[in-house]
């Protein structure tokens, strides 16, 4: 009776692990490679975000910024985001070559890319690469022009980010 019981617990214990989402690895011990187009992810240059659209820093695609935010009542966001609002900001993106671009973030935030008065729809979303800081990836369609992109809902003060053109 003994023994039944104990291949049973063991059975019963042997499936609950099976059932266990796999461990993400421990970064402190990992040093992980980044894809090309996010090499420049560790050069983050510090830079302030605006209150509005036109406001604040200008980001230049393949180069990496820490991006200081504003808190919710001092933004002017249009369109208004979809996300609850903690923590945003605005920053202008000038592109020259039409294509796929990427925005890594190193953060939780809602990401809007906005042209004129509307939001770019976004093609593709990820996670980025584990133990590499990069937490999320939202890619957008963009063609020649002047952008701005619009952050929220971020619970920290400042957000990592890095466009980088992928296709």
């Amino acid at each position: 009776m003994h023994i039944a019981f104990t291949a049973a617990l063991l059975s019963a214990a042997s499936a609950a692990g099976a059932q266990q989402p796999p461990q993400r690895p421990d970064c402190s011990t990992v040093r992980a490679a980044l894809p090309v187009e996010l090499a420049a992810w560790s050069q983050q240059v510090p830079v302030a975000a605006g209150t509005e659209a036109g406001g604040g820093a200008t980001i230049v695609p393949g180069r990496a910024v820490l991006a200081s935010l504003h808190p919710a009542r001092h933004l002017t966001l249009r369109p208004e985001p979809k996300q609850a609002i903690a923590n945003g900001g605005t920053l202008t993106l000038t592109i020259a070559e039409a294509g796929t671009y990427r925005v890594a973030m190193g953060g939780k935030a809602w990401i809007d890319v906005v042209r004129g008065d509307a939001a770019v729809t976004s093609v593709a979303h990820g996670h980025g690469p584990a133990c590499t800081g990069v937490t999320k990836m939202v890619d957008f369609i963009l063609s020649p022009g002047t952008y701005t992109v619009q952050l929220s809902g971020s619970e920290a003060g400042s957000l990592a980010l890095l466009v980088a053109k992928v296709a």
